[in-house]
């Protein structure tokens, strides 16, 4: 419409020059007078060539007044169509006006927004370099992802390999406990047999014994006997030198002789038949010995087989168990498994504290709660908390504490674990409170499992952060701060209030994809990194609880832990 509007406008801009013009009149043109007729060169040299002149100029008199009454008319519809034009002009005015003041509005709000148009800008330029960021990480962890891929297979590899193992040993076990049993059933078998022979023994020493008996007895009435044919023989040598005079009873005497021989002779066979008896017990008995003897060198070969199949065994069990602890550490824990692990074992510190706090420094009583865990190294237990809610705090200002007493309870404690004291660690945020209970009666008389930090905590690239107190956790990256060992950068999720994924936060527990822990979140972005806490306990930090608990020399030394915090690097605090 613009565009049809402007052509019409040039239109009548020229006609109305062309109505205006004058044009300019040579110096050798001719000016025709009153009722002169000026006529063109060739129309005279039309009228030389015969024709009437008068003809000629009628002609053009009247050429001349068509003319004239078509410029007429045209300057009519001219004058018609100027005054449409400006009118339509004046409404395009009108409506020019109507969008400038329409524009200028627009202006106004364009400059209204142009600081929202900036911020959008700049907006847009952070979106971008997060969006290169995401890009770069992205590339990262598909180079991450690849490298677990392989990592995975070498486990798998692995993990085939010491199931074969596993199977191998489960195996020999099984041998090994048949070959086990089938020694015991020997070993039982020699021990009855070893029994038996040991009866069989013993009454052939009370048969020995009461041969023994029985030979004395006869030892001893052969020696009566001997002293009765002494006798005789003595009394045969009176005999003698009297035969004459007792020839009458000499026969009788020769008889009685007679018999004394047969006696004698039958007590000797007696102790003949008693000394073999002897012997042949005495032989017996020591066969018996010999073959006891022989069945205990056999019961000791079997125990000693017995102890080296054991000894063996449980050499075969104890690779076994490691190899398949090896292959549990390197093996990831789902998410859902490390958090109900966290449930079931966390406990509850509470420390009742009175400081200045009240109206114009006024006394005043309150309870710090807080969900955590207990952890282990070697024999010492303890667990360790970030000091922002607690009675320590270092931010935004720490308390004027005048008493403090805590203790550890939960639903695996039996009875309250009282706290003794309390420590700071080299980032004075940390706050470790000591559990003096042996780690192994704390869980045999509990039921409650005590926490471990990793042997490799960069094993795996991701971790489990757990919300304390709010029942929430999610798996998030984390690397190594490059400069500063002690801590751990863990990936902060922004603009969580639009994504709703889990961000982590001060005070979170961080776990390693293994179940254990690796430290707890300082801030947003940094976790305090667990490991040689032994080294890492600020000297001169120790601070008793209970009756033994001094004021003022806690409050100059959070005084002082605030003047420490500030000298730590900015991306830690």
């Amino acid at each position: 419409m613009n565009h049809s509007l402007l052509l019409v406008v040039c239109d009548f801009l020229l006609l109305s020059i062309l109505s205006l013009a004058r044009f300019d009149v040579g110096p050798d043109a001719v000016i025709a007078t009153e009722e002169q007729k000026v006529v063109k060169k060739n129309v005279t040299e039309w009228v030389s060539d015969g024709e009437n002149y008068d003809d000629v100029v009628a002609e053009l008199e009247a050429t001349n007044e068509t003319l004239e009454a078509n410029l007429l008319r045209d300057k009519d519809d001219l004058e018609s169509e100027k005054l449409r034009l400006e009118e339509e002009i004046e409404e395009r005015r009108l409506e020019l006006e109507q969008k400038e003041d329409l524009i200028a509005q627009k202006d106004d709000v364009i400059s209204d927004n142009k600081v929202a148009i900036d911020e959008a800008a700049k907006a847009a330029a952070k979106l971008e370099l997060a969006n290169e960021d995401i890009e770069r990480k992205r590339e990262e962890l598909l180079a991450r992802n690849a490298a677990a891929k392989k990592e995975v297979e070498l486990l798998a590899s692995n993990l085939a390999t010491a199931k074969k193992e596993a199977d191998e040993l489960a195996a020999q076990k099984a041998r090994t406990e048949s070959e086990v049993a089938t020694a015991r059933v020997n070993l039982a078998k020699a021990e009855e047999q070893a029994k038996a022979k040991a009866e069989v023994a013993a009454k052939a020493e009370e048969a020995l014994a009461s041969e023994r008996k029985r030979g004395d007895e006869l030892v001893k009435s052969t020696a009566a006997i001997d002293d009765r044919i002494d006798a005789l023989n003595s009394g045969l040598k009176d005999v003698g030198t009297d035969l004459k005079t007792v020839g009458s009873s000499l026969a009788g005497v020769g008889e009685r002789i007679s018999n004394v021989t047969d006696e004698v002779a039958g007590v000797k066979a007696s102790v003949s038949d008693v000394s073999q008896e002897v012997a042949g017990v005495k032989a017996t008995v020591t066969n018996v010995s010999e073959e006891v003897a022989g069945v205990g060198d056999k019961v000791q070969n079997v125990t000693q087989q017995v102890a080296d199949i054991a000894e063996t065994t449980t050499e075969a069990v104890a690779e076994q168990k490691e190899a398949l602890d090896k292959i549990s550490e390197r093996q990831a824990k789902s998410l859902n498994e490390i958090y109900s692990n966290y449930v079931a074992n966390k406990v509850k510190l509470t420390m009742t504290f009175r400081h200045k706090g009240g109206f114009l420094g006024a006394e005043k009583v309150d309870t710090y709660e807080t969900e955590t865990i207990i952890l282990v190294d070697g024999t010492f237990a303890y667990t360790l908390v970030h000091a922002k809610d607690s009675p320590f705090r270092l931010e935004p200002q720490y308390r004027k504490l005048i008493e403090v007493s805590g203790r550890i309870t939960g639903k695996g404690i039996k009875a309250p674990i009282l706290v003794n004291e309390v420590a700071f660690m080299d980032d004075p945020r940390m706050l470790i409170v000591p559990v003096y209970v042996n780690p192994r009666e704390l869980e045999e008389k509990n039921d409650v499992k005590l926490f471990r930090t990793p042997k490799d905590p960069h094993m795996f690239s991701e971790a489990v952060v757990v919300d304390v107190g709010h029942s929430n956790f999610g798996q998030t990256d984390f690397i190594r701060d490059g400069v500063d060992g002690r801590y751990i950068r863990v990936k902060h999720n922004r603009f969580t209030f639009i994504t709703g994924k889990f961000d982590p936060g001060k005070g979170d527990l961080v776990f390693a994809k293994s179940g254990e822990v690796l430290g707890i979140m300082v801030n947003n972005d940094y976790a305090f990194h667990i490991q040689n806490l032994g080294a890492r306990i600020r000297m001169g930090t120790r601070t008793p609880l209970g009756k033994s608990f001094d004021a003022p020399k806690t409050t100059d030394l959070l005084a002082n832990l605030g003047k420490s915090l500030k000298t730590l690097q900015q991306k830690f605090r």
